[in-house]
């Protein structure tokens, strides 16, 4: 707003000179939701006296003055953090002096009148002068130092966040998703593997199964999201390149934490590696914070499958609501019940879960008429699957799985950051102090210069303007990578999944001479170094009849075409971790062996502890561990209804089943009676109240820590002390 010209105001009488008023505010900045207000505090605080100013002479031209500020009180300023995202109702505006005025103690606010009021007569002493409170989204600033006290509420963003809980179908509820549609579960199926890193999908057409192209006309889509400046949400390839610019609004890896408690050793364990930030929800789960919001990570994974969703739909013109979903073998039951979900989230009914390496071997020898051994090396973004399986005609049966989920594409990139920064702090004679941009833009070139090498001898990484010295001087990144230093850096991880690969031949009691075929799957197994050391290993080369990276979606295509019809395809998995109970003491009671053949059952027994006991809970992990803190928590048997009677004399027959998919399912009999007693599988219980419902002996607690050591005496106290040191939490 422009001042219009003062009219001649008459000369006002000459006091003596008033003290020289602070430096006003900085104006507000412009846009960005930000809005800057004096805050009228007269309920709270006592007025300061001030002198009354002599009434302003008239303005020749006044202009409208935007609302005034309130008259500023003594006891300092109090900033707010507000969120303006969403609507507002306007508050009544403060109602304005007869004409602006320039206080005597106050910092001046910005002159809205056509007309510049004269000096007040000198005043009082002031109090010291109070800053204008600030209403902003982002986190407050810091008090300016002139001994105002200032009252700072939390920043929004760095608030606990605030799970949106379940809805009444139990699904989690979603930010950027509308709620999901109920499936009628007709039309066709398609076929999906959900990566990491990248995701495929493919249909069965004409009996053969095709990979369908993305809208920029790839064969695979990044499994990325991201919210860009304007807050838009982004997927795909168009997520993936805000990865360098907005590293903490772009989600990546989700497949690796979904299904998992925030407070788990492999969320702990991988925390840092990720640009952004993971946080609990409500129920302890691991969730992540994309812009002012909580996402479940089954709502992330949810986006990326619509997106594939939503390419079959163009391809084939109309609607598609089922899928067969693709998951690692060595996924737990609580990973592959959040895989379903986030089907159901996109709007999919999940016809069958199906592991990754048993798909690929589907798209390899499906139809072919093979009476083969074979391996199955499925090294990937994020994960690493090993699969020993024989073939018979259509007959596909799992004789040894083994992985690791934190062995991927992922970590040899951060092993090849690490050895980038050393060189350049060898070369520069400084550290990498960058920011998250900075990092990010080092993890880019280092996923290139891999990817290069597999093709090529050598890579130069050059990554210009990478941080500023002390002096203010830019400092670049320049690097020559050779293929020789690339697997001398990715060595330790390539021997990790030989020596998973041992274990699985040993599993199922095979020599690696009789393994007739290496199937080769997952982007990281085009490194050189991990044919060469099969190679060493079973004396043949690996194959190169499928396509490693659509191998696994053309094997759950070729599968969906069984979904609606008798089948000659028959597919025997196996149990890829102990399924187990929780023991006094700590310990772990296995029930169902890893590699036993799907679908399985046991059953065994368990009596009451207490007299008059009226139910029992059963704590069920999976592992393998001997001990309940280092394996997973997948929830909480309570069995109900039982007769009185004393310790000891009421007896419960429990039956754990797993079907064809892992999906666990738990019976219970009370054996006087016959009657069946309501058992009831829920995760409702966290880590730490499960601990509180063991009934832990003094016998069993002592021998719990005489075993773990002297760190556990020291550190442990009683019953509270065994909780801690089971969770594996200091």
């Amino acid at each position: 707003v422009e001042e219009a010209p003062p009219a001649k105001p008459p000369p006002p009488p000459r006091a003596a000179p008033a003290p020289m008023a602070p430096p006003p505010p900085p104006p507000a900045r412009a846009g960005g939701g930000s809005i800057e207000f004096d805050l009228d505090l007269s309920d709270a605080m006592e007025e300061t006296p001030a002198v009354a100013p002599p009434p302003p002479p008239r303005a020749a031209a006044p202009v409208a003055p935007p609302p005034a500020p309130a008259a500023a009180r003594s006891g300092g300023s109090i900033e707010f953090d507000l969120d303006l995202s969403d609507d507002m109702t306007e508050a009544p505006a403060a109602k304005p002096p007869p004409a602006p005025v320039r206080p005597v103690a106050p910092p001046p606010a910005p002159v809205a009148a056509a007309v510049r009021p004269p000096p007040p007569p000198p005043a009082p002493p002031p109090p010291p002068p109070a800053a204008l409170p600030n209403v902003r989204r982002e986190a407050p600033r810091a008090p300016e130092p002139v001994g105002t006290p200032t009252v700072l509420a939390p920043a929004a963003a760095k608030q606990a966040p605030v799970s949106l809980g379940l809805d009444e179908r139990g699904l989690p509820k979603t930010v950027f998703l509308p709620p999901p549609p109920q499936i009628t579960g007709t039309g066709p199926v398609i076929g999906i593997d959900l990566g990491t890193t990248n995701s495929c999908v493919a249909l069965l057409t004409n009996g053969r199964p095709l990979v369908l192209r993305s809208r920029e006309g790839y064969n695979t889509i990044p499994s990325v999201i991201s919210l860009n400046a304007q807050s838009k949400l982004l997927v795909s390839h168009r997520a993936k390149s805000q990865l360098v610019l907005r590293p903490q609004q772009t989600i990546y890896g989700a497949k690796r934490l979904v299904g998992r408690p925030y407070d788990s050793a492999v969320v702990n364990q991988v925390r840092e590696r990720f640009h952004y930030e993971i946080v609990p929800d409500a129920a302890g789960r691991a969730a992540v914070r994309l812009g002012d919001h909580v996402l479940s990570l089954e709502e992330v994974q949810a986006i990326i499958l619509k997106e594939c969703k939503e390419m079959a739909e163009t391809h084939l013109n109309q609607k598609v609501e089922r899928a067969v979903v693709t998951v690692p073998a060595y996924y737990s039951e609580p990973q592959r019940e959040a895989t379903r979900k986030a089907g159901i989230l996109a709007g999919l009914k999940v016809e069958r879960i199906l592991n990754e390496p048993t798909s690929a071997a589907l798209a390899y020898g499906l139809n072919r008429e093979l009476n083969k051994k074979v391996l199955v090396y499925d090294l990937g973004g994020g994960t690493f699957d090993a699969t020993v399986l024989r073939i018979e005609k259509n007959v596909f049966e799992v004789l040894g799985t083994g992985g690791d989920i934190f062995l991927g594409g992922i970590d040899f990139d951060n092993l090849i950051v690490d050895y980038l920064l050393a060189r350049f702090q060898e070369k520069e004679g400084i550290a990498f102090t960058g920011d998250g941009i900075a990092l990010s833009r080092v993890s880019d070139a280092a996923e290139r210069a891999k990817m290069a090498l597999s093709e090529r001898s050598s890579f130069e990484v050059h990554i210009p303007m990478l941080m500023m010295d002390e002096a203010g001087r830019p400092r670049d990144l320049r690097v020559v990578l050779t293929r020789q230093e690339l697997e001398k850096i990715c060595d330790p991880l390539l021997s990790r999944t030989i020596d998973v690969v041992r274990d699985v031949l040993l599993d199922a009691k095979l020599k690696a001479s009789e393994v007739d075929d290496i199937i080769l799957v997952g982007g990281m197994s085009r490194i050189p170094l991990v044919r060469e050391k099969l190679k060493e290993l079973f004396g043949k080369a690996a194959q190169a009849s499928v396509n490693a990276d659509e191998a696994v979606a053309l094997g759950a295509a070729l599968y969906s075409g069984s979904v609606d019809k008798v089948s000659s395809v028959v597919l025997i998995d196996v149990l890829p971790m102990t399924v187990g109970i929780a023991m006094p003491g700590g310990a772990f009671k296995r029930v169902i062996e890893r590699n036993s053949p799907l679908p399985a059952q046991r059953s065994f027994a368990i009596a009451t502890n207490k007299d008059n006991e009226e139910f029992l809970e059963l704590s069920i992990f999976q592992g393998e561990d001997n001990h309940i803190s280092a394996n997973e928590y997948l929830g909480t048997v309570r069995i109900e209804g039982l007769p009185r009677g004393p310790k000891g004399s009421v007896r419960v027959a429990v039956t754990i089943k797993l079907d064809s998919e892992c999906v666990l399912h738990v019976e219970a009999r009370e054996y006087s009676t016959r009657k069946e007693v309501k058992a009831t599988l829920a995760t409702r219980y966290s880590p730490e109240e499960l601990q509180k419902q063991l009934q832990v002996s003094k016998e069993s607690a002592k021998a719990a820590e005489a075993r773990r050591g002297a760190d556990l005496k020291e550190r442990a106290g009683g019953f509270w002390g065994f909780v801690k040191k089971a969770l594996g939490r200091k």
